[in-house]
């Protein structure tokens, strides 16, 4: 059983969770630009939360498979139509053999992450399946992925077992108090010591505006210049994802999942791990604002976070209707339970509880 790529769409890969422990040899993490998205969208399928995915960003392929199959999309506002039925994202999807598959895409969020029950059968490199396209390794053939390529899935059998009843709650992707502004927390240092009073209040009171230089490699931010007591360089020391470098010009550059391994500008702070997620979903022309936060409060943040995690994929490992009766969620499809989406729309049953990417 194989996955073929109709139309690739731009800057599509195959990430997993990273090729951790070659930094100091000059090689990249790569890996997941939107952890949860990629983790969730595994454990929809009914596999291992750290396992490759076809990574795209804004544009998403388009695809068929030779048998049937689950998929499901995770991430941005994206939806996904498999031979004129509209599914959204979010929702495990069972796909027969043939069907033509087209990732939609919404007005919400940038990266998306689809995975497909069974695994992409994508070699290991340095115990890492993830792209590295300027190193050229990694993922399938080092490369994007282009048209006509063809990639087997690892186990194909675990594509006969309907799971569309699987779905989970979309993730707020802007604040319902501000939609202009993204507020993502932050741990000073280590070298905040080389700004001014004045440019380390400018840094945290100012808004900063995504531009289109940015990609897999660090986001470039626009906005009022952090002021330096002596410059911006430094020695090259490590960089690990979510530092923010102040350039030359006084403007934050935020490292992504693709950075180098080291760098030059000094870091005024680094993101939270729990707010990176969320970090690189911002499409340039939006606007983010940074929050001090302490080394304490972001370890407290990340530990509820891996504990409501582990609660979603015990949930989803239950039948459909306990799954549901924890989640909050109702089934309105007239079939029962099966997919907790109402048939006319595809539409979620409007509910207090949870959030929406719109």
């Amino acid at each position: 059983m194989a996955m073929h790529v109709i139309n690739p769409g731009p800057r599509t890969t195959i990430q997993d969770k990273g090729r951790l422990g070659y930094q100091n040899s000059g090689f990249a993490p790569s890996g997941f630009m939107d952890r949860v998205a990629s983790r969730m969208a595994n454990v929809l399928v009914g596999n291992h939360d750290s396992d490759a995915v076809v990574e795209f960003c804004l544009i998403g392929p388009e695809l068929y498979f030779d048998e049937t199959v689950n998929i499901a999309v995770c991430g941005g506002d994206f939806g996904i139509d498999a031979g004129g039925k509209i599914y959204p994202a979010n929702k495990a999807v069972h796909v027969p053999a043939g069907v033509r598959i087209k990732i939609t895409t919404g007005k919400v969020g940038i990266y998306g992450s689809l995975a497909v029950g069974g695994g992409l059968d994508i070699p290991m490199v340095m115990g890492s399946r993830s792209t590295n396209l300027r190193c050229g390794i990694g993922g399938f053939k080092g490369r994007a992925l282009m048209a006509g390529d063809v990639i087997a899935l690892r186990s194909p059998e675990n594509g006969r077992k309907d799971l569309s009843w699987r779905w989970v709650p979309p993730r707020r992707l802007v604040s319902p108090d501000d939609p202009d502004i993204t507020r993502v927390r932050v741990i000073a240092g280590p070298q905040e010591d080389m700004f001014t009073a004045e440019g380390i209040k400018t840094f945290y009171e100012s808004s900063y505006v995504i531009t289109a230089h940015s990609d897999r490699m660090g986001y470039r931010l626009s906005g009022p210049q952090v002021e330096a007591k002596g410059g911006y360089d430094i020695l090259s020391d490590g960089i690990v994802n979510g530092s923010i470098q102040i350039s030359g010009e006084g403007q934050p550059i935020v490292m992504m999942a693709d950075r180098q391994t080291t760098g030059g500008y000094a870091k005024i702070a680094s993101v939270i791990n729990v707010d990176i997620p969320l970090f690189a979903q911002l499409r340039p022309g939006q606007k983010v604002k940074f929050v001090r936060c302490t080394v304490q409060e972001a370890q407290e943040l990340i530990r509820k976070a891996d504990k409501k995690w582990k609660e979603h994929c015990r949930i989803l490992e239950k039948s459909a209707p306990a799954g549901f009766k924890v989640l909050g969620l109702s089934g309105r499809d007239g079939g029962g339970s099966r997919t907790g989406w109402k048939s006319r729309g595809w539409k979620r049953k409007d509910r207090k509880r949870g959030g929406s990417n719109r």
